[in-house]
């Protein structure tokens, strides 16, 4: 199965309860899937915050569910900030607000570029969860485009830098050190320019640029073409 998900830091690092809701931010991300498939049951911070609501597997569920796979994927573009938050008297508990920890923006809209969140992900899955053969199934940015700044423009830049950022941290870190993580393999998010969510089609992911203006002709961005040669072989790459 495939993960959307991302990496959380503490906001202030010398507070203990940001870095406890740095926890649950990854409990309530990526904790909330694996842990039911690596050891059969919710995580323990899920299970006392949100309580009865939680379901609980029947005893054969569990059986059926450990190790339930053959590999991971993971869908990464980002990272956040978690900040502790007190829960008052008068609190109506939500799936949006059981983890207790406000999600703090950092940029323009939602995505920003941090790789290390990719890093840290990936040794979680290492380290807790016994290392699975793991794809990044989506990875990928968007910047405003025009059909002449796609095959242009500086904005091009920005998706070269971020592709080229991640997959550094995968080659550097974990091919040719000693990290071990189980990376097998790296998908950009995505071939063409498409709809995305409640965003319809106002942002352009695609390494490809889709000219919705003129018959839906196809154009190779820049980045397409670095990372075609990037995918080559190592001259054209790092």
């Amino acid at each position: 199965m495939a993960l959307d998900v991302m990496y959380f830091e503490p906001y202030d690092e010398e507070t203990f309860l940001d870095k406890q809701a740095r926890e649950r931010a990854i409990d309530f991300n990526l904790g909330w899937f694996m842990e039911p498939v690596f050891r059969g049951d919710y995580p323990f911070s899920m299970r006392s915050l949100v309580g009865n609501r939680l379901p609980y597997f029947r005893d054969d569920e569990k059986e059926k569910l450990v190790h339930s796979y053959d590999m991971m994927g993971l869908n990464y573009y980002t990272s956040m900030f978690a900040e502790h938050i007190d829960l008052s008297s008068g609190f109506s508990p939500t799936v949006n607000t059981d983890d207790s920890y406000a999600n703090l923006q950092t940029g323009l809209y939602w995505l920003k570029l941090y790789p290390k969140g990719l890093k840290e992900l990936l040794m979680i899955m290492k380290d807790k969860y016994g290392n699975p053969p793991i794809y990044i199934t989506e990875n990928g940015t968007t910047v405003p485009y025009t059909l002449k700044s796609a095959l242009t423009s500086h904005f091009v830049v920005r998706l070269y830098i971020f592709l080229h950022t991640h997959i550094h941290i995968m080659i550097s870190d974990f091919c040719l050190c000693s990290l071990g993580a189980e990376v097998q393999g790296h998908f950009a998010w995505s071939l063409l320019d498409n709809f995305e969510w409640t965003n319809g089609y106002t942002p352009r992911f695609g390494l490809i640029y889709v000219d919705r203006d003129d018959g839906f002709k196809r154009y190779m961005k820049k980045s397409a073409r670095w990372f075609s040669e990037f995918n080559r072989g190592p001259k054209k790459g790092l």
